[in-house]
This record gives structure tokens, sequence and C-alpha cells, in this order.
């Protein structure tokens, strides 16, 4: 262990707690990473001699000290497939499913992308056992070398594998103690640091089927029966399937607004468009809703003392439920706020305009008062002066002879 110290990605909120809200449809293994409540340190130990004398040349290949781990490997998984499966298979089927639920309300200003995860998962399952995907100790800095991303990125692309499911911390990297330096130099390694252990494993979060023959995540398909000329065609009649409505301008209009929004709460980002809230935010659309209304909704309903979970586990549900709560469409939550920020606005605007008109007015009497300085006024004011000058240089001429 030669690299640097390894600093572990983790974020406030552990992988329990975003994961649990609003998660009934799937049962959730527990996390047996290494957490605050029970961290992992390991035990140092150095290569015995008659190793190192056995390895003569090769000693380079020779682990002078490693740092073992006492882990319950049976209760953490193992990935079904190979490296490349896991990170071109399992982790983009979780980012799609999972990040926008699971990552973003953890992370909401550290966004992370399919093609950076990927390329970071791709890389830290090289260093995996083929086998299991356990004992993967890679250091961030030989992640951020391989991938040729920053260091910061490697960690926050490290927390949402292991906020989706599909990694599990062991043992957080640490800076060696006093001891375990000196045992170092004593076999000549100067790292100063233990990198991370990881397990690259499958999704830990598996659907409930709704009966046992079947899976929410595969479906059991029946072979496709042959069809032939003697085969008759069923009519269009009741059992036919039913038009799919079109979507309404108006409200997918709002609704793509609203998942743009800053302000908008994290669960209504949880559809990559807005055709979902199309047809609920029809009726709002009509009436000349904007998100704030939306958003200034949403806070009034909580702040009634209603409950607002963080991942709500139906949010079209909830937005409708709370619309009908609403009851008048034509009551804008933030038409009040709006015309005060609009009169304010306003007035702004009306004191800013006097005080340009006050500064032309100022300009123009001091352009007067420059003018007149030219005028006959003023000219014969100094010609009654220079005569008084005149004047008295005359009287103190004949005084002197």
């Amino acid at each position: 262990m030669k690299d640097a110290f390894h600093g572990s990605a983790h974020t406030s909120v552990g992988l329990d707690l975003a994961s649990r809200r609003g998660q009934h449809n799937h049962a959730l293994h527990p996390y047996r990473g290494c957490t605050k409540a029970r961290p992992r340190r390991g035990v140092a130990h150095t290569a015995p001699q008659w190793i190192v004398r056995a390895a003569g040349h090769c000693i380079d290949h020779v682990a002078r000290i490693t740092l073992e781990i006492d882990v319950p490997w049976a209760a953490i998984p193992c990935w079904s497939g190979q490296a490349r499966q896991w990170a071109h298979v399992t982790v983009p089927n979780a980012y799609k499913d999972r990040y926008d639920t699971h990552v973003r309300p953890v992370m909401p200003g550290n966004p992370v992308s399919l093609k950076t995860l990927v390329v970071v998962a791709e890389a830290r399952a090289s260093f995996a056992d083929h086998r299991t995907g356990r004992d993967c100790r890679p250091t961030n800095a030989r992640l951020a070398e391989i991938t040729g991303l920053s260091v910061r990125t490697v960690q926050r692309a490290s927390t949402t594998l292991r906020l989706l499911g599909v990694a599990t911390e062991v043992m957080r990297g640490r800076q060696r103690t006093r001891a375990e330096r000196f045992a170092s130099w004593r076999v000549g390694d100067r790292g100063r640091g233990w990198a991370s252990v990881w397990a690259l494993h499958d999704n830990r979060f598996r659907a409930l089927s709704p009966h046992p023959g079947g899976s929410l995540l595969i479906h059991k398909t029946s072979p496709k029966k042959s069809l032939t000329t003697n085969s008759q065609r069923q009519g269009a009649g009741r059992s036919a399937a039913p038009r799919r409505r079109s979507l309404d301008k108006q409200g997918l209009a709002l609704a793509n607004a609203w998942l743009f929004d800053q302000q908008s709460p994290p669960w209504a980002r949880r559809y990559r468009t807005g055709a979902p809230w199309a047809a609920i935010l029809a009726g709002p659309a009509r009436h000349g809703w904007t998100p704030r209304d939306l958003n200034q909704l949403i806070t009034d309903w909580s702040g009634t003392g209603h409950r607002l979970p963080d991942s709500p586990h139906k949010p079209i549900g909830l937005l409708g439920k709370i619309l009908t709560t609403h009851g008048n469409l034509e009551e804008r939550p933030a038409a009040l706020d709006v015309a005060r920020e609009q009169a304010e606005l306003a007035a702004a605007r009306q004191r800013v305009q006097r005080q340009f008109e006050e500064r032309e007015i100022a300009e123009q009497a001091r352009e007067s008062g420059r003018a007149a300085l030219g005028g006959s006024g003023h000219a014969a004011a100094r010609h009654a002066l220079n005569e008084i000058a005149a004047r008295r240089r005359r009287r103190g001429g004949g005084a002197q002879r």
C-alpha cells in the first residue's frame, strides 16, 4: 500500500435513511458496510521474513504490510456477472431507477452524470476480485489517474455507487496510526494511509413480487403464437385497446417549467419529462398558474400541519390531493406575493424616475447659472467694480505726491 491516503466520500445522511423514505414496494437488504456507529479499522500485518527472502528479486510484487479486516463477507452480496457486466449493466440500471430518489436528495449540490459514473465504476471493478467483486482497494488518486477525472469527482461517484445500492464500503480509508507507520518504515513502506475496502455487488434493493410466480423486475414472456393464413384477425370491438389521449399542451408546458424550476421539490423531478404531470396540471395551467404557484401551494400545505414526505410513494397522487384540498383554481397561491412584488417594483421605478427628473432640473439650473455669468447684469457689475478700483488707484497716487 504505497499510495496516498484515501479520503472516503461520506455524506451526512446515511444510505439507510435515504432509502427507507417512501420505499414500500422494495425489500431492502441491510447495509453491511462501515458506518459511524459500526466503524472498522482492521489490523496491520507485515510480511514474514521467510516470504521476503523467498521472493528474492520479485519483492516488489509482495505486499510488505497489509491491513486485514474482520468482515462478515457472508452478509455482503456478490456480483452475479463479471466486471464489465456490473459496470455497464447493473450500474446504469440502478442509476436510471433510483438516482432521483436515493442520490439527488442526499447530494443536491453534487450531481454525477451516468457517463462519469460508468467510467469510475469500470475503473473500480478492475481492482475487485473477478469472482465475487470483493476486496476492491484502489485509492482515489489511483482511480483519478486511470479515469482522468479529479479526486473529488471520483469521491462523488463512489458515494453515488454506495447510495444506489450496488457497492458497499466495507472499511473507510484512514490515516495510519503511529505504530503502523513505524512498522511500515521498518519494512520499507512509506505509505501514510490505508485505502478504503469496497465490495461491488448486484442491486441491494429487490422488488417484491405480487405473486410467487412472477417479479416486477423479470417478466416471463410466453412464446409467440405462430400466425397462419387461417387465423382470424380480431375485430376492433369492445375488446380493442383504447386510444391514448393526447397530452394537454398547457399542462405539459406548466409541468416542464415546474420540473426545471430551482424551487421545486426533489420528488417533482422523479420523472424525466413533464408528460406524467400534464393531465393533473391541465386545470391549473388553464387558470394561468406558474411554477411559483405550485411551489407556494406545497409550502402552504406543509405549513398547515400536513405531512409532506421527502420521497412520496405516489407524487402525482399527492399533488392531486393538494390541488383538491385547495379547491378553487382561480385563486392562485402566489398571486398576492406577485402583486406585492410588482407594486414594489413599480414604486422603485417611480422613485428612480423622480431621481432622474430631479437630476435634470438641477442640471438645468446649473446651466442657467453658468449662462447668467456672461449676462448684461454681471457685465455692468464688473464694469462698476473696475471703475471703483481705478479711482482708488488714482487717489492713492495723488496722496503720495
